[in-house]
């Protein structure tokens, strides 16, 4: 199927009303960042906050998106999502999202359930305050995007063309829907996201949990709403988060036996998004046991004021070890 270039965010995590509470995406989801030819769950997020908007009372503003993976999305049918009011009060509202799609055999197989939370903005704040990135990163112009970096790692034979290939496919769908500077003291920037295995980094002599990746981005589209914004961070910042102790292991998803994410929680910090603006991404990973991985993103604004986290606990299996013919 040819790749759809014409379309933006918004067709991605667009969705229509097609009976009460049901609502259907715009486009079929699309792949990115896996080893397996399924959906970006991104794109169910981003779906899921566009449906659970819809109808909202006036004032009432996304602060929390929690729920879980249930399983892969296919890429080529539309998701559906299933909006269920749980709390509605002056000052807060509470909306259930199931989001599936149906089987060839006309079943329907859940992929996603996410909770969200809104509330009606307040008055005044006792506190303001948010912790700063881990470094001090440049401006976003001072900084090159994963088409760039490719053809000069292309150059200096750092990569062949069937990694810059592998990689112009795995993560085409953000150069597309969004303007993406990968910050140079970052490892995801150093090593192609981890496909660079041999080079030394900057941060290897620090502890896994201590090492950091950023990247500067701003939307292509117009975001003229509120859940147009919403939409488009909850596709965002599901990115890299799963194999982000992969990459800053200078390690690539065939490294992985299974690399997924399980569960998800999004905060908002801030009652007015405007993501065609730039904002400042940093990753890093904080436990790993028992064939799991937990790591965070967390936001940026340009005046440095942190406006968005997620975390997420993921599958992180070995590779299996061949049997013995013996």
């Amino acid at each position: 199927m040819a790749e759809p270039l014409s379309r933006t965010i918004l067709d991605v995590v667009g969705a229509r009303e097609i009976s009460p509470g049901v609502f259907e995406s715009q486009s079929d989801p699309e792949e990115m960042g896996n080893a397996r030819a399924i959906a970006y769950g991104g794109c169910a997020l981003g779906v899921a906050a566009m449906a659970a908007h819809q109808h909202l009372p006036d004032g009432h503003r996304l602060y929390s998106m929690a729920g879980n993976y249930l399983g892969p999305a296919l890429t080529d049918r539309k998701l559906l999502c299933r909006v269920q009011d749980i709390r509605n009060t002056r000052t807060f509202t509470t909306r259930l999202v199931t989001v599936s799609q149906e089987q060839n055999d006309g079943s329907e197989r859940s992929s996603l359930v996410t909770l969200l939370d809104f509330q009606k903005i307040e008055p005044a704040s006792l506190f303001t305050y948010s912790k700063p990135p881990s470094h001090k990163y440049k401006n976003a112009e001072s900084y090159s995007d994963f088409p760039t970096r490719r053809d000069k790692a292309l150059t200096e034979d750092k990569i062949t063309p069937q990694m810059a290939a592998l990689h112009a496919k795995s993560f085409g769908l953000m150069s597309r829907m969004f303007d993406s500077r990968p910050c140079d003291e970052g490892i995801v920037a150093q090593t192609m996201s981890g496909m660079i295995k041999d080079t030394p980094t900057t941060q290897d002599h620090l502890p896994l949990t201590d090492r950091t990746s950023a990247d500067w981005w701003r939307c292509r589209t117009s975001l003229s709403t509120r859940a147009d914004n919403a939409s488009t961070l909850a596709f965002i910042m599901d990115g890299a988060v799963s194999f982000i102790p992969l990459t800053h292991q200078r390690m690539f998803l065939d490294d992985a036996g299974a690399c997924s994410s399980l569960d998800f929680s999004m905060r908002i910090f801030t009652n007015e998004l405007d993501l065609t603006k730039w904002h400042l991404r940093e990753w890093k990973t904080i436990s790993g046991a028992v064939g799991r991985t937990y790591s965070e993103s967390q936001l940026w604004d340009e005046n440095g004021v942190m406006v968005a986290s997620m975390t997420q606990a993921s599958i992180m299996r070995p590779k299996a070890v061949p049997k013995s013919k013996l």
